[in-house]
């Protein structure tokens, strides 16, 4: 559970900063910069650590369309993450839990105790509570939110791609798998981005650039930065989890990410979340105790 928590905190605040970065810079841009920064630390971090490469052949055939799905998963997030708000689109991305929650009872046969199961729901229950104003759902009092679409995308790519991540790092050790797994989702968005650069100038298309001052714009790209180093850093803790224990109880702790973006989006982006929200919060810390206990 720990370890989940862990991956909780590095993804919330990699959200937080890819909405900010999103805005100032555009999120194909942002994604693009933040994976590169994600791959290239990884790699640093294989090179010092030389982690036993035997077993990861074995799982390459998964890991390489999982490198699609990944880089889907990101790029409909932080379109998401651009359009906001982030006390909406964020939350709802907690629900992605219960796609690999599921896959690792039916597929990996992970047994979860009454106590357990009921931790995991309330966790992931409460994160979900958090995801929406619920006064938005009258009908009178109904809105529309652009990122809405992008953020339930994102949450099933999420879903299916982390449960092939934490299945990996089962098989074939954490480090070596997510290594492999980034390099081929970098790879992903440089390709994509070429198609669509060169696809901007054939056309001669008017590409959106960076608005503001050259200060302004290293500072977008710096948090861009930072974006792909707190969500490696996450997923490390993430992967490492369910190497060693269940990947549906990390799974479950780490959905509490949602609250570092709602807090940070009441401070910095001036969001007001509902009351409903505030006790989703509740849920989730009381969902924790339980798998605490468990």
């Amino acid at each position: 559970m720990i370890y989940g928590l862990v991956a909780a905190f590095g993804w919330g605040l990699s959200d937080l900063w890819a909405a900010i970065a999103g805005r100032r810079m555009g999120s194909g841009r942002t994604v693009v910069v933040a994976q590169v920064a994600a791959a290239a630390l990884v790699s640093l971090i294989v090179v010092f650590a030389r982690p036993d490469m035997s077993e990861l052949g074995s799982v390459i055939p998964w890991l390489i369309p999982n490198a699609f799905l990944g880089a889907a998963a990101f790029a409909t997030l932080y379109r998401g993450l651009q359009l906001g708000p982030v006390h909406v689109v964020s939350p709802i991305l907690a629900s992605y839990a219960v796609v690999p929650v599921l896959l690792s009872v039916v597929l990996l046969g992970e047994s979860l105790g009454g106590l357990e199961i009921f931790g995991i729901v309330v966790t992931i229950a409460g994160a979900m509570l958090t995801s929406a104003d619920l006064r938005d759902l009258r009908a009178e009092n109904r809105k529309r939110f652009d990122g809405l679409p992008w953020a339930i995308a994102s949450t099933l790519l999420f879903g299916v791609a982390t449960y092939i991540m934490g299945w990996a790092s089962k098989e074939a050790g954490f480090l070596p798998s997510l290594w492999f797994g980034r390099l081929s989702m970098m790879t992903v968005f440089l390709v994509a981005a070429l198609i669509l650069w060169l696809r901007s100038r054939a056309e001669r298309a008017d590409r959106p650039s960076m608005s503001g001052t050259t200060v302004q714009v290293r500072s977008a790209v710096g948090l861009a930065v930072l974006v792909g180093v707190v969500e490696l850093l996450g997923t490390i803790a993430y992967a490492r989890g369910a190497e060693v224990g269940l990947l549906s109880i990390v799974t479950a702790a780490s959905a509490t990410y949602p609250l570092v973006p709602v807090f940070g989006g009441v401070v910095l982006l001036e969001e007001r979340p509902a009351p409903n929200q505030y006790f989703g919060v509740a849920m989730v810390v009381g969902g924790l105790v339980l798998l605490g206990a468990a």
